[in-house]
């Protein structure tokens, strides 16, 4: 139950993003217990939680992952959600890394409105939602 696609395009029924750590102990935390993702799939050195119906962070143990965890992080996982104030709410009560708090004040010309925490490997998580007037 895809989008619509163009004539001659092959299906996708799902997107995974990937993330290496040397240890997967506190992301798993992360994602499972403070976010409150749905854990999927566990072999151990890779973890997939949901985080919509077919889309997934996917936590990889750099010793066995296609890629090794690195000093930079030059990927983002985005949330785009309505529930944006809630998803602070809970990201504050359960002591999250907020990088960049929530502002509901901020100009209304953005185009998002968006906070961003820091999971425990050092990638950004931020969570959005579309501003309807600009």
């Amino acid at each position: 139950m895809g989008l619509p696609r163009e004539a001659g395009m092959p299906a996708v029924n799902s997107q995974v993003t990937f993330f290496y750590y040397e240890d997967l102990t506190a992301p798993e935390a992360f994602y499972g217990d403070l976010l409150g993702f749905e854990k999927t799939f566990d072999k151990g050195w890779v973890k997939f939680f949901r985080i919509t119906t077919n889309s997934y962070v996917g936590l990889v143990a750099s010793a066995q992952g296609h890629h090794k965890a690195s000093e930079a992080k030059a990927v983002m996982l985005s949330i785009e959600t309505p529930e944006l104030e809630a998803w602070y709410a809970q990201a504050s009560e359960r002591s999250a890394a907020i990088e960049v708090p929530l502002d509901l004040d901020q100009p209304t010309n953005k185009l998002v409105t968006t906070f961003l925490l820091r999971d425990p490997g050092g990638y950004s998580v931020e969570f959005f939602r579309f501003n309807a007037n600009v």
